[in-house]
């Protein structure tokens, strides 16, 4: 089965085989990390909008897929790892790349200016820096490997940066509905105060 390949053999699959539902598991797997680097790094710039996410997620995979699949052919597939890093690079630098060039420098004053922040409500549930590597360390022991980027990110969205459950099913990396974000969300809190009932599924 897909799922039990290493990222590693899913990649050759996709580049020796062209197989889409090959390429749609790469896809389902590597989405969720490369929507968090990417709202990471669009914060450096401005507020990381869903609609901006999305764009930064496609331009990505278009850089990864233009000639063949070259950006995707040149990786040392050795480790498990390596894919990830390569991606995340490729993500960051994608951003870098758009808010940098001189052509978006005029545009990028003009975004700011229009910047929504997050409601008072969102504001007030916002976690204090100095505790969010114990809570992600906690919610790491907790998630599953297949759900963890996803979880967190979801998390992060919603507690770090103030996004609505609405906002955040918006992001087509997510794939979940309004339900299936606040389900994620109620689940992750349950666990952090230590409610047994934690283990809700997601829609």
């Amino acid at each position: 089965m897909q799922d039990d390949l290493p990222i590693r053999d899913l990649l050759n699959l996709c580049l020796s085989s062209g197989d889409q539902q090959h390429w749609k598991e790469f896809v389902r797997r590597t989405q969720p990390m490369l929507a968090n680097v990417i709202i990471n790094t669009v914060r450096r710039w401005r507020e990381p909008l869903p609609s901006l996410v999305d764009d930064f997620i496609q331009d990505t995979y278009l850089k990864l897929i233009a000639n063949d699949y070259k950006a995707l052919r040149s990786i040392r597939n050795e480790y498990e790892n390596t894919i990830f890093g390569y991606l995340k690079v490729v993500a960051m630098n994608t951003v870098r790349d758009h808010f940098r060039s001189a052509e978006n420098r005029a545009e990028e004053v003009e975004a700011n200016d229009l910047v929504i922040p997050p409601s008072q409500d969102s504001t007030e549930q916002l976690i204090a820096q100095e505790q969010w590597e114990q809570i992600e360390a906690r919610l790491a022991a907790f998630s599953t490997s297949e759900t963890y980027e996803r979880d967190m990110l979801i998390f992060r969205l919603h507690h770090k940066y103030g996004y609505t459950a609405k906002e955040i099913s918006m992001i087509p990396a997510i794939g979940l509905t309004i339900k299936g974000v606040e389900a994620v969300l109620l689940r992750l809190m349950r666990y952090l105060r230590g409610d047994a009932s934690a283990s809700a599924g997601d829609e």
